[in-house]
């Protein structure tokens, strides 16, 4: 099996036709489109790296790669967070969700990680075992520091005793290391499968109960989209996604019983909360809703200027819920950290605002989880610790 770092960064598919000298190169996002203007930034790693116009270029004809594109930083050799992504790509020519970014330095520029070989000249590489597929890409590829790359991987053979031992061990340098997570593929797989099933698994920590980035968030006001209500198909809704918020004075609430001013950093939608829950706050949420504005008699609204997030409805009185994300983003045109892809677990009838999380210290639960640890080796023990024995750490 082969187990992959998953990283952080956009899907790209390159194409190459090494006989189009103007515009031999092609990239494709995830969704099909083509983004080849978008991403100029990365033509030059692109040429260098497959060594296109050279006498020690490996493709004869054309190819179809697949890779991931991300941004890297000079000064701490790392991987820079994804949200500076935003300050490189462009969408059809603009910018977009950027306005509060740090600006962009010289130290900075956008990177390749590739990953697979779809086609090499004449050859469908697609129906090629994964291990012979990764052996013509490191033939294909010159690895350019902080530029391009292959992505880095282990072989871990699961007949073996020591499988579940090896695959943790990785998955705990993973988390330890700040990875997105893993993705495991069997080594002998072609890319396409006969019955259209994914042929991979993508293992993250969030995905395991009790391990992901949690905390008690407030749902402050609905959202309805008619799409939505259609794919939930719960029959007539009143809300079809959530909107998330903190307490900005929660030392002042809990010390002296002070008004909540309630942050909006966030929405939860239908990928994000279960039915039943849904179902929930629709039948509950409608006796206490009340038009919005940004000072009601239990609480006042907080939002951000460059915020697009502005909810039609409020719930007098808002609901207290336990939210887990894969680890934490900065949403377009905000400077500030939330959940990202948050996820309702539960929600509570006996909490109140103060015990939620408040604004400073999500930021401060962010930042502490999106640092190098001081101490590699004993938070990699940590974690092995945790996945090896997760069923003593949940506490509920």
């Amino acid at each position: 099996m082969s187990v992959e770092r998953k990283y952080d960064g956009e899907y790209c598919q390159i194409h190459v036709d090494v006989s189009n000298h103007e515009s031999g190169i092609k990239i494709f996002s995830k969704g099909g489109r083509n983004s080849t203007r978008d991403r100029m930034g990365l033509h030059r790693a692109l040429r260098e790296s497959l060594k296109l116009g050279t006498e020690d270029c490996a493709i004869q004809k054309q190819c179809i790669l697949e890779g991931e594109l991300l941004v890297w930083n000079d000064d701490t050799r790392t991987i820079a967070p994804f949200h500076r992504i935003r300050k490189h790509v462009r969408r059809s020519g603009r910018l977009l969700g950027a306005a509060q970014d740090s600006p962009v330095t010289a130290n900075e520029h956008l990177m390749v990680i590739f990953y697979d070989l779809l086609l090499l000249d004449d050859t469908f590489c697609a129906r090629e075992s994964l291990d012979k597929r990764r052996h013509r890409l490191q033939s294909l590829v010159c690895r350019i520091p902080g530029h391009a790359d292959i992505g880095s991987r282990e072989v871990v053979t699961f007949s073996s005793m020591n499988a579940a031992e090896e695959l943790t061990a990785v998955f705990a340098r993973a988390i330890t290391q700040r990875w997105e997570g893993l993705v495991l593929k069997g080594s002998d797989d072609p890319y396409f499968t006969f019955d259209n099933s994914k042929p991979f698994i993508k293992l993250k920590k969030d995905y395991i109960p009790g391990l992901g980035d949690s905390a008690d968030f407030i749902i402050v006001g609905g959202h309805y989209n008619t799409d939505d209500e259609h794919d939930i198909g719960m029959g007539k809704l009143w809300w079809t996604a959530f909107y998330i918020g903190c307490v900005d004075n929660k030392d002042e609430v809990c010390r002296f019983d002070a008004k909540p001013r309630i942050r909006i950093i966030g929405i939860v939608d239908k990928y994000g909360i279960s039915k039943d829950h849904i179902v929930l706050l629709n039948r509950q949420g409608y006796f206490t809703r009340m038009p919005f504005a940004m000072s009601t008699p239990n609480f006042d609204v907080v939002l951000e200027p460059t915020q697009r997030i502005r909810p039609v409805e409020l719930f007098t009185h808002p609901y207290i819920v336990e939210l887990v994300g894969a680890g934490f983003d900065k949403p377009a045109s905000t400077a500030y950290y939330t959940l990202r892809f948050p996820r309702v677990l539960k929600i509570h009838d006996d909490r109140s605002f103060g015990d939620t999380i408040s604004f400073k210290e999500l930021q401060e639960m962010a930042q502490n989880c999106l640092a190098m640890p001081d101490k590699a080796q004993r938070e990699e023990k940590h974690w092995r610790e945790r996945l090896c024995g997760r069923q003593q750490i949940d506490e509920e």
